[in-house]
């Protein structure tokens, strides 16, 4: 499991140096598969006497004395994920377990890998999340008729709003796609600011096209939609946190913009 996505930049944990390696104490908030994940992968802040201010990108074993899981994980959506707390208390890190040091509040290495590699694929998530409510709505509509014994898949408003969904499906698959064809299929294509933008640029689209389409999907069907016993309500409920996953769509925009017109972009989160 990993930490929240900001605290690579401002850590919830200090580490102090000790015997070799150092002690951490914090309070991690979002570690993904708490539950059963035997490492945490996480970062704490380090006054190093020379450089000042350092982030380490640490591993701890979920079995180390001092960590313990605090069951915070009560949410709209993405319940499944099990994203509780974990407290370090007195946490010994040797300095086997630092993976590398980046500099404190900016955008490092290790977080630009993450945010490219993994925000893409967390896009993929909520575009299968988007079709399946897209395939929800078409199943619901065809089998349906009107007051009159009419199908309501002959409604225009109908047709439009699937046709919709198919716009934004596919723009959103071509967003996705194109941007990984853009990388080398060696893997050997530098993690630099301009990949990590185009990465963070299709996600945007993925994650907010797949918002709009499950509220179609719902507009589509109706009322019955509302219901709890209906798939597009949880659709509804996990498809938000999309936009939630670093960098937000509107962080994302601010990345590319001051990226384009020659800024630094290592302090966007």
């Amino acid at each position: 499991m990993t930490s929240g996505g900001s605290d690579g930049l401002w850590p919830a944990a200090v580490a102090v140096k000790e015997n070799g390696g150092y002690r951490v104490n914090g309070r991690k908030a979002f570690c993904s598969q708490a539950p059963i994940a035997n490492v945490l992968s996480t970062f704490a802040t380090y006054d190093d006497p020379v450089d000042g201010p350092v982030v380490l990108v640490i591993g701890v074993p979920t079995s180390s004395p001092g960590v313990q899981i605090v069951e915070t994980w009560d949410t709209l959506g993405m319940r499944g994920t099990a994203s509780h707390d974990v407290q370090l208390d007195d946490v010994y890190v040797g300095e086997g377990q630092v993976v590398t040091r980046q500099s404190w509040g900016r955008l490092g290495p290790v977080l630009r890998g993450a945010v490219l590699h993994a925000g893409v694929t967390m896009g993929s998530v909520y575009y299968g999340i988007a079709a399946g409510a897209r395939d929800e709505a078409i199943r619901v509509v065809t089998q349906r008729q009107n007051g009159g014994g009419e199908p309501i898949a002959n409604d225009p408003a109908i047709a439009r709003l699937v046709g919709l969904m198919e716009y934004k499906l596919n723009t959103a698959w071509w967003a996705l796609m194109g941007s990984l064809n853009e990388l080398a299929d060696d893997y050997q294509y530098p993690i630099d600011d301009q990949v990590v933008s185009r990465g963070l640029l299709a996600k945007r689209c993925v994650v907010t096209e797949a918002t709009e389409v499950v509220d179609l999907a719902m507009e589509a069907v109706g009322g019955s939609a509302y219901y709890k016993r209906s798939p597009l309500e949880r659709a509804y409920r996990d498809v938000r946190g999309g936009k939630f996953h670093p960098l937000p769509p509107e962080k994302t925009l601010q990345f590319a913009g001051r990226l384009a017109l020659g800024l630094p972009v290592d302090q966007i989160w």
